[in-house]
């Protein structure tokens, strides 16, 4: 049963990133104007070299989650690997809500940067997760994002108004 729980998350998780991927990619191709367009490119690019830059700087937000995780002090883990990441979710969703709303610019540009971002992150956490043994058990490395995953989908799903 535990290894059915498993690969059920994994699925979740991967149909939340390629969930994003095609956001991002329905986002750009939506827009009529051709600079606009690339604007959004540009701005998708830019997402992916800011997780990237901070790498290189040796910010590592994959292995922080993975320590974060792996803490033998459940009240550290809940709030690092699980509160943390769920808030950070229900914040991105409210924003990109908040954005669809109001039609402008700058912030559809920014939810791109923001969505490319964590498309990148939430890839390299999944990835990390790979180094963490579970042993049976419930494969906890995943809980970041999976909680991330549960706060945006909640928040869309009680707020969002399509009609």
């Amino acid at each position: 049963m535990i290894f059915l729980l498993n690969i059920i998350t994994h699925i979740m998780i991967i149909l939340g990133i390629i969930g994003l991927i095609f956001y991002i990619s329905y986002a750009v191709h939506k827009e009529q104007e051709m600079f606009e367009k690339v604007i959004l490119i540009i701005s998708s690019m830019t997402g992916f070299l800011i997780y990237f830059g901070a790498r290189a700087l040796g910010l590592s937000i994959p292995s922080m989650m993975m320590s974060f995780v792996s803490m033998a002090n459940p009240v550290k883990m809940t709030f690092f690997a699980i509160i943390i990441p769920w808030s950070v979710g229900t914040i991105v969703a409210w924003y990109f809500s908040w954005c669809l709303k109001k039609h402008i610019d700058i912030a559809f540009r920014i939810v791109i940067l923001i969505s490319a971002f964590i498309v990148t992150l939430f890839s390299d956490v999944y990835a990390a997760s790979y180094t963490v043994s579970i042993n049976g058990e419930i494969d906890t490395s995943l809980l970041p994002n999976l909680t991330f995953t549960v706060g945006m989908g909640l928040y869309i799903i009680l707020n969002y108004k399509h009609r």
